[in-house]
């Protein structure tokens, strides 16, 4: 194997979107492994987070992954970021629902990892961190009043509020 560093794996990542579009983190770890990156799906999670990569509808139904745009250097306001989760929300969340200290947020298929990185971002306190799957979201609070307080705010987005 060989070896390489996380800053090529990540401009090689840049360049792979730039060439095509990318529907999927599977496909995506594919065109990774056939440059010679053989990464997890955890670490092109963490890449496309960290690259600031976000998934965008490019025609009727059709969501591919996109670059940010070039010279692109500081990371979203806060308010740019909850503009962007309003846009998810609308987009791609079906349902909210919670319990205890947790939140189930639903997703329609293949869109739950993306709405998930964009919720870690905002590092909000009292959230101790999202779990993702293909359509399902997992928000683990601190606290059963966190959770209630992330889940209106939540519910608001869905509703488009």
């Amino acid at each position: 194997m060989k070896k390489y560093t996380k800053k090529i794996r990540q401009e090689t990542l840049r360049e792979i979107l730039a060439g095509r579009r990318i529907g999927d983190q599977a496909e995506l770890r594919t065109a990774l492994r056939k440059r010679g990156f053989p990464a997890t799906q955890a670490t092109i999670s963490r890449d496309i987070r960290e690259l600031g990569v976000v998934k965008a509808q490019v025609g009727p139904g059709q969501f591919a992954y996109q670059p940010p745009a070039s010279g692109a250097a500081a990371p979203p306001s806060l308010e740019a970021a909850r503009k962007r989760l309003a846009l998810l929300f609308r987009d791609f969340v079906t349902g909210v629902d919670g319990a205890s200290h947790l939140i189930v947020v639903k997703t329609t298929p293949g869109n739950a990892s993306g709405v998930a990185s964009l919720i870690d971002g905002f590092r909000r306190p009292g959230i101790l961190g999202t779990v993702a799957g293909d359509d399902t979201i997992l928000i683990v609070a601190d606290t059963e009043l966190r959770r209630s307080e992330f889940e209106r705010e939540l519910r608001a987005l869905l509703q488009g509020a």
